[in-house]
């Protein structure tokens, strides 16, 4: 297995784990967000409802974990980048299979980082 592959095999394999922990966190989220709303209905502050459930930590780590996914997904296009680029595939065919145009691709920078990553 080439050392592109393997690269793909790896960051691919972090974002399943990323977006675990993404789906992870929304959960959570979601059943604080429940319970926060839940007791405000039946009159509790909003401050104390928050304060009760730990409301502002849900919300960063959902913050943290979203960030942690798109870095992840960000890594997973220029290892795809690297691989098909070493297998032959230009920018323009990788980008209409991933569903953004060559151009957004080289405004981004993908195909060129994605060059440097494997040097």
């Amino acid at each position: 297995m080439s050392k592109a592959s393997k690269r793909f095999v790896r960051d691919k394999l972090a974002l399943v784990d990323a977006s675990r922990d993404l789906r992870q966190a929304l959960e959570r989220y979601e059943k604080v967000s429940a319970e926060i709303a839940a007791r405000v209905e039946r009159g509790e502050p909003g401050a104390d409802a928050l304060k009760a459930v730990g409301g502002p930590a849900r919300r960063l780590e959902v913050t943290d974990a979203m960030e942690r996914f798109e870095a992840a997904r960000r890594q997973v296009r220029l290892a795809m980048f690297a691989l098909t680029n070493e297998e032959g595939t230009s920018a323009s065919e990788l980008g209409r299979q991933l569903g953004f145009s060559r151009q957004l691709a080289s405004r981004q920078g993908l195909a060129k980082e994605a060059k440097g990553t494997l040097s």
